[in-house]
Parts: structure tokens; C-alpha cells; sequence
């Protein structure tokens, strides 16, 4: 079976036992998968705020991360890829208790890199944060 449609078939429901730890650690829920773009959503949970009560920015980056490698991931390329950079801008605050969605996008593939951008936003659609990645094809060892 195509890691699309495993994923397809992971909407709705918790992260399998198998899932990287950090992924289980976020606790999302995929909501939407397509190939080169994907939609979760999330509950701020106390252990990843920040002293504010707010969600913590190291923590909006670590999901913005995983859900764009996750996004690559639905391109079934015939390498893995890995993140050469991460740039982030954080726009707005989530509160401990509020339902976050992330969503990725592929903008542009080619032979070597990838680029992916990602956004969360809060219940009411406001603009979290915003991200821009490059992923890198990689020769497996």
C-alpha cells in the first residue's frame, strides 16, 4: 500500500503505536491527506506551553516541521528526505486548551529539493504561524 494512502486511512484517528515518538509526543489528528498536502488539527496541552500559558514557539516549530516532512512523505519519492532549513514567523498565540490546524503544501518539487510551506491557525482560522522549509533527496545508507 502507497504511504498516501496509509496516511488516508489514519484520518480521524490517534497516531499507531509504530508513529516516531515525537509525532505520538504531538498527539494530532490528520484530517485531511492528499499528495503534497496534508491538514491536522491539535490541542494545546499544558506541557507544550510556554510560562504565558501559551503555546510554546520551539513546540510550533517541531509541528510545523513534522507536518511538512510528512507532506514530503505523500510524494512517495524513491528517497527520504531531510529538512536543510526551517524558517519560521510566529504571528499570533494559541492558548492552552484551543484546537490548532496545521497545513502543509508542496509549492514547488524538484530533482534534489522540495519546498513546502506550512501555516497554523487557531479555531477562528487566525494566523499562528507560518513556515517555509526546503527538504533535500538523500541517498539511504
Amino acid at each position: 500500500m502507497r504511504l498516501v494512502e496509509i496516511l488516508k486511512n489514519m484520518v480521524g484517528k490517534e497516531m499507531p503505536e509504530q508513529a516516531p515518538p515525537v509525532t505520538k509526543w504531538l498527539n494530532f489528528v490528520l484530517r485531511k491527506v492528499e499528495q503534497g498536502h496534508l491538514t491536522a488539527t491539535m490541542e494545546v496541552r499544558p506541557d507544550m506551553a510556554n510560562p504565558l500559558g501559551l503555546l510554546h514557539g520551539g513546540v510550533q516549530a517541531t509541528l510545523l516541521d513534522e507536518i511538512i516532512g510528512m507532506t514530503v512523505h505523500t510524494l512517495e519519492k524513491d528517497k527520504p528526505s531531510v529538512s536543510v532549513n526551517l524558517n519560521i514567523d510566529f504571528l499570533g498565540k494559541a492558548r492552552v486548551g484551543e484546537t490548532i490546524e496545521v497545513e502543509a503544501w508542496v509549492v514547488r518539487q524538484g530533482r534534489q529539493l522540495i519546498h513546502v510551506v506550512g501555516e497554523i491557525r487557531n479555531a477562528e482560522g487566525k494566523l499562528i504561524a507560518k513556515a517555509s522549509s526546503n527538504m533535500l533527496n538523500i541517498e539511504p545508507k
